[in-house]
């Protein structure tokens, strides 16, 4: 069984906590043709730039948007919507890694590869080989997010347009898994993914038969295949974040949480303000010191349990917690369990 994973770090590093303009470009698009009000987008960081190829735009930039769709009067139809106003290249340069590739198996492989050139590093597109079978699966860190059903009912559908693109047919396949069943409407399936065949999964995914990703593609390209996956990677680290005051404030607490347990002083200070505005800062941004504090400290406590080995003790001081009964004390609040439980249950 083979895997294709994320990029190389360093491109995960210069693009933390961004994405790319052009997804959004046609969310943003699909919500407008839908009724979306445009003044409700406004003072979101990154949008008044969106048409800019040389940006990356905060995340919580897209996630805002697909709040915001997740409420629309969709009817019938969903994310689907969205890929009515896709045309090959409006994805980038990671549409262009598919038609090129020898094979289907290929362009998915180079489309993992390179997913953070559409998507936040920490999404992840997963390639696994199965017999004769191959599986691409999305993950991301947005289970608990109410328009989480909708992205990942998009998901599959967008991976099965920009595939069927470069095959130049549409494709039927094995199966497609969703996290969430009762997000498609009765009967839709075989309009949105060309099969009946929908499962329950834990990530959204989709399988294709090996007569489908062996076959030679019509416009393989090997050279220019060479040189798009170069400009893949090298769009990113060229590419410019337009960050706002919130996502300014995450990066100032994740350093300050990486060198002990942060205080509201000392946040406040490297950002330029007293204690008092930064407090008013995030009440205006629905959120709070405390609220902040806590959300990150349990991702990070939550990835560290799950990924690595080390102990209770040594995590306790890598997230900022006075000592490891402070944190089984939190994590039994977060959890209702302690730490062997979350341990346990393996990669999230």
């Amino acid at each position: 069984m083979a895997n294709s994973a994320v990029p190389d770090r360093p491109v995960i590093d210069v693009a933390k906590g961004t994405v790319s303009p052009h997804l959004t470009r046609l969310l943003v698009r699909a919500g407008m043709a839908a009724g979306l009000d445009r003044s409700r987008l406004a003072g979101l960081p990154g949008l008044a730039v969106l048409d800019d190829e040389g940006i990356r735009i905060p995340t919580g930039t897209i996630l805002r948007v697909w709040e915001m769709l997740s409420r629309l009067p969709w009817g019938a139809r969903g994310g689907d919507r969205v890929m009515e106003l896709w045309q090959p290249g409006a994805l980038g340069v990671w549409d262009y890694l598919f038609p090129v590739s020898g094979t289907l198996e290929e362009g998915f492989r180079a489309a993992a590869r390179h997913f953070t050139a559409i998507a936040d590093p920490s999404d992840e597109l997963r390639v696994t080989r199965d017999g004769g079978a191959l599986t691409v699966s999305w993950r991301g860190p947005y289970r608990d997010l109410p328009e989480y059903p909708l992205i990942a009912e998009f998901v599959p559908h967008m991976l099965l347009m920009v595939a069927s693109s470069a095959a130049g047919r549409r494709l039927a396949p094995l199966r497609v898994g969703l996290p969430d069943l009762a997000s498609i409407a009765s009967g839709r399936s075989a309009e949105l993914y060309n099969t009946e065949r929908v499962i329950d999964a834990d990530h959204p995914s989709v399988t294709f038969a090996e007569a489908d990703i062996a076959i030679p593609l019509p416009r393989a390209d090997p050279a220019l295949a060479a040189i798009l996956d170069r400009h893949a990677r090298l769009s990113i680290e060229a590419a410019r974040p337009v960050l706002g005051w919130l996502d300014r404030f995450h990066t100032v607490l994740e350093s300050a949480v990486a060198d002990g347990p942060p205080g509201l002083d000392q946040v406040a200070r490297r950002l330029g303000m007293s204690p008092r505005t930064l407090q008013r800062r995030l009440n205006k941004e629905g959120t709070s010191w405390r609220e902040e504090l806590e959300r990150l400290r349990r991702r990070r406590v939550d990835r560290l349990l799950r990924e690595t080995s080390l102990s209770v003790d040594s995590i306790a001081t890598r997230v900022g917690f006075t000592d490891s009964r402070a944190l089984r004390r939190a994590i039994h609040r977060w959890y209702g369990h302690g730490p062997p439980v979350i341990r346990g249950s393996g990669p999230s």
